[in-house]
């Protein structure tokens, strides 16, 4: 996806549903507006008008001169939601609120889930300043989505058998009698095996999964299963439709030593299934904080969240918060796109926040797994690799950090059973101090505290102090930045030391909590802070709690904190929090068009942050000559999505946000004016973005005006020589201007024409004619400033092309492109690919079909019925088909397929499902294709003594006929010699071997 490469995290960008006063995409502009207007006077969540921005840019509505309102544009979908969550700063304050519709109510967190009323008729500008006008309101916050940290699915089993080509097992099967426990060799790496020798069972606690739920008839999960809760549908109960959450609870809690399928870490367990996403592993934050505060009121102490996302909510914050108040261990996974987004990845919410458990993944050899996300917020770590329950029954690979955060939920279960007294912060405490260290030494960035060690963690009680000794500044100890670690003062003679890394200028803030015992004030303590060997700051508190604002330069701060009395012999535990904002940027203040940051017109980079709550950057650039401008937008982390927006002075604001978090967003080639113009930035990860520790930097390439190239091309006899896929450029001078353009087509051809970049106040008028100058298509613009001629098939020959307009213009460029695709047997998509040869000789034979509009598309994955319709077209089988017998449930008699797969069964080349389907409509995967291709020849497999391919042993199931196929020179490796059986096959590759099979 443009979004994501991998499909499941491609969920960020949806189509939202029209509202029923007026369509979604109106309203949700009224309300970024309304935001933007009255949060922070400047509130966030793809160029000129006149001029032409790019043909993909949208306007928003027209405005008499620039506006900081103007915020509407494609690719904003995600950051406009159909809710909004209100938050009371006291539930005491809680009132009606006219024109609002409240649709729940969370009375835990003093926050209304509300919409404006359908029949107010109020504007939804006006709306939300007066909700963020009225007493009491703290915030509102956007409804936004959330995602489960889900990998590409994994087939289920039965059993071990849908493991071949796996790696020796380490663990042992004598530790338990559950069938698939050799294939959990993570239950060793994590030291459960042998904590189970003390403790195994945890059935006084309840361990709510928040997640899609849970196979509730799982014969393996059944006992251990308490009632739970639906949150999609509240009139069904919470079974699981999507997978991710069975996964999730047999990783915790299967059933061990029951003599059937895998072995949980704890064996008797109480889990409680809380259905908060829905069958896409999709939901929203109200929905998660719903299912938070569920799992609190009904009892349970550990809350496993598997789900993520790089946006910071303060809603979900205060639910995070209320958890802990109430004794709730919240563990939640870090997230998989530490390869994907490779330095700019980060710990994603609500992992990243400071009192939740944040987990990464390691490879079976105990090293950081590339794809888990990094950052200071890691606590411990966990296997990648889990081998679990699966719906229906079944059993299951599953990898990612959403597999290894039920495992420290689990640990955490096991510590309350041993350790029943202990409060959250020191079950972390004890998890984080028992771990193994597998980076660099201490606490670090890539894999926290270390690897989870259960048999340690319940073997010894947790240190009230594990930071000890740091009792200067040569010893102190890593603090990480947003996370929250709990120590010990002694005595008045103790001096406890930390080193914070701070990434930036700007504000760190230390929330200290002393921990005095029930009825007792705390005792005063003394906090300082140290830069480069300077004493920058120091501050008392004789409170129980207090915060700490500290303005601090990049770089390590040293942070001391002491008794206030020296002579004090009673100790004093407490806990720190540590949080970071920016400092403002450069060119603040720019929050306002009017405030813009003056730029010179020329090529240069700018670079800046969002240190404040919906942070907008407003630029100016004024031309005095006309140009060529394009905008690049980047950042260095996942926790910005950037949002671009580009206006001429008077004109549309355009907005481009075509992309996805971390990734660069940019105009097009925009032909400007003389005159000024505005470059806004902003994070369009949220309608209210906070702060982000992170950066943006933009490139402003601009090129002064060119005169047009194409003149004189007045006439037909004087008409320029285009080349097709060459973009030109040029200009209407005057009224009688005419364009004239000539162009050859070699061979039959599909051919279409484009012209964008036209003022929206010129109708281009474009006109098509062959070489007899007889009319082919009549094209124009309109009103939109583009055109999109009818595709027309062409055959050899010369073809004209004449634009005119219905007034001149000369302050940008019209863009004038021709499309030519060379039909090759029918063919539009193959004429340089490299299966050509193979797909016309299939064609010509009749093989092989097209999928309408003259395309082949080589790279789409080929279905099961277009394979078997080509061998079945390819070797003509013999006999008769009964039309009365349906070969399988899913094809009829009418089925376009039904004849060649009903004949394929009759031959053995394929089978179906065991349920009787054949899913016709499902890709094949390699090597389904060399099966499928290979029987039909009549190849016959050869004992497999050795592996055919690195990647498929000699146990793998096809390994015979895939050693048939090698050794008669029909299939290879595709990178590395290797196979990949279960990349998906193409059209094209199919195509390919079954020519060279048929054709030697």
């Amino acid at each position: 996806m443009t979004k994501r490469q991998n499909a499941m995290i491609l969920r960020n960008r949806r189509t939202l549903k029209q509202s029923a006063a007026i369509t979604y995409k109106a309203w949700r502009a009224l309300v970024r507006r309304a935001l933007l207007t009255l949060l922070l006077a400047s509130v966030t969540l793809g160029g000129l008008a006149p001029a032409g921005l790019a043909r993909h840019a949208a306007a928003a509505p027209q405005e008499a001169a620039v506006s900081d309102a103007a915020h509407g544009g494609p690719g904003a979908a995600e950051e406009q939601p159909q809710s909004w969550l209100l938050k009371w700063s006291d539930p005491a304050l809680a009132h009606a609120l006219r024109g609002t519709e409240v649709l729940r109510r969370q009375s835990e967190a003093a926050v209304d889930v509300v919409r404006p009323a359908g029949d107010s008729g109020e504007d939804a500008q006006a709306w939300l300043a007066r909700l963020l006008s009225e007493p009491g309101v703290e915030y509102v916050h956007p409804n936004s989505r959330v995602h489960a940290l889900a990998l590409p699915e994994a087939p289920q089993t039965m059993g071990a058998a849908a493991a071949p080509g796996s790696a020796p097992l380490a663990v042992q099967k004598t530790a338990v009698n559950d069938p698939e426990f050799t294939q959990q060799p993570y239950l060793e790496q994590i030291g459960a095996v042998r904590a189970w020798e003390t403790v195994s069972e945890q059935s006084k606690l309840t361990i709510a999964i928040v997640d899609t739920g849970v196979d509730l008839d799982h014969p393996d999960l059944a006992g251990n299963l308490v009632p739970g809760a639906n949150l999609v549908n509240p009139k069904l109960p919470p079974n699981d439709d999507n997978g991710h959450g069975t996964s999730v609870a047999g990783v915790i809690a299967a059933a061990t030593n029951n003599g059937k399928g895998v072995a949980g870490i704890i064996w008797k367990a109480k889990i409680m299934p809380i259905k908060a996403l829905d069958h896409r592993g999709d939901g929203t934050e109200e929905e998660l904080g719903d299912a938070i505060l569920y799992a609190v009121k009904s009892g349970a102490r550990i809350v496993v969240l598997s789900v993520g996302l790089h946006r910071y909510s303060p809603y979900m914050l205060d639910i995070v918060e209320y958890a802990e108040s109430k004794g709730v261990l919240l563990v939640a996974a870090a997230g998989n796109d530490g390869v994907s987004f490779g330095a700019k990845a980060a710990v994603k919410y609500p992992a990243a926040y400071p009192t939740v458990v944040a987990v990464g993944g390691v490879k079976p050899n105990g090293t950081v797994d590339p794809r888990s996300n990094p950052g200071p917020e890691l606590d411990v770590m966990a296997p990648w690799n889990v081998f679990t329950t699966g719906m229906g029954g079944l059993y299951k690979k599953e990898e990612g950090t959403s597999m290894a955060a039920p495992q420290v939920a689990a640990a955490a279960g096991l510590l309350w059973a041993k350790y029943p007294d202990l409060k959250p912060y020191q079950i972390r405490a004890l998890l984080r101090q028992t771990a193994k260290d597998i980076g660099q030494t201490g606490v670090d960035g890539k894999s926290g505290y270390g690897l989870l060690q259960i048999d340690k963690a319940v073997r010894t009680g947790v240190a009230a102090d594990a930071f000890e000794p740091n009792n200067d500044s040569k010893t102190a100890k890593r603090f990480q930045l947003a996370t929250s670690i709990s120590a010990l003062l002694e005595s008045g003679a103790d001096q406890d030391w930390y080193r914070i890394d701070v990434p930036h200028n700007g504000t760190l803030a230390i929330a200290y909590r002393g921990l005095a015992e029930s009825g007792k004030a705390a005792q005063p303590v003394r906090i300082y802070q140290y830069f480069n060997g300077q004493q920058q700051l120091v501050s008392d508190t004789k409170l129980t709690s207090a915060s700490i604002d500290i303005d601090v330069k990049k770089g390590a701060q040293l942070i001391r904190i002491e008794l206030i009395n020296p002579y004090s012999t009673l100790g004093l535990p407490y806990v720190l929090t540590s949080t970071f904002t920016m400092e403002q940027d450069a060119y603040e203040a720019n929050d306002k068009s009017y405030e813009a940051y003056t730029l010179q017109p020329r090529t240069q980079t700018v670079g800046g942050n969002f240190h404040q709550l919906a942070d907008r950057d407003w630029y100016a650039v004024t031309f005095t000559q006309s140009g060529k401008l394009k905008v690049t937008l980047g950042t260095d982390t996942a926790r910005i999505d950037p949002g671009l927006a580009i206006q001429r002075a008077g004109d549309q604001l355009l907005l481009y946000d075509e992309e996805g978090e971390g990734e660069s967003e940019q105009s097009p080639v925009i032909t400007v004016a003389p005159g000024k113009y505005y470059i806004r930035v902003h994070n369009a990860i949220s309608s209210e973005a906070s702060p982000v520790i992170g950066t943006y930097s933009f490139k402003m390439e601009y090129t002064p005006k060119y005169i047009d190239p194409n003149e004189p091309n007045d006439k037909s006899y004087e008409s320029f020589m285009v080349n097709p896929g060459t973009e030109y450029v040029g200009v209407i001078g005057s009224k009688t201007d005419l364009d004239w353009f000539q162009f050859r087509v070699s061979k039959a051809s599909v051919v279409a024409m484009a012209v964008n970049g036209v003022p929206s106040s010129v109708n281009l008028k474009l006109e098509a004619y062959d070489k007899r100058m007889s009319p082919l298509t009549t094209s124009s613009t309109a009103k939109s400033g583009s055109l999109q001629s009818p595709e027309l098939v062409l055959q050899p020959g010369v073809y004209y092309v004449k634009l005119s307009a219905s007034a001149p213009f000369d302050t940008q460029y019209y863009r004038f492109k021709i499309k030519s695709e060379p039909l090759v047997e029918g063919f539009r998509d193959i004429s340089d690919h490299w299966a050509r040869k193979e797909i016309t000789a299939l064609s010509q034979l009749g093989i092989i079909n097209g999928s309408g509009n003259y395309r082949f598309e080589p790279k789409r994955a080929i279905t099961r019925a277009e394979a078997v319709a080509m061998v079945a077209k390819a070797y003509k089988p013999e006999g008769s088909i009964d039309a009365s017998q349906k070969p399988f449930k899913d094809v009829s008699a009418s089925h376009w397929a039904y004849d060649e797969v009903a004949k394929a069964v009759k031959q053995g080349w394929i089978k179906g499902f065991p349920d009787g389907s054949f899913k016709p409509d499902q890709p094949i995967t390699r090597v389904e294709m060399a099966v499928i291709v290979g029987y039909a020849d009549g190849v016959k497999p050869r004992p497999p003594i050795a592996a055919p391919f690195p990647d498929v042993s000699r146990t793998h199931w096809a390994a015979p006929i895939l050693i048939a196929l090698k050794a008669d020179g029909a299939i290879a490796g595709v990178e590395n010699n290797q196979f990949k059986p279960k990349l998906q096959a193409s059209r094209a590759e199919y195509s390919a071997l079954l020519y060279r099979l048929l054709f030697g």
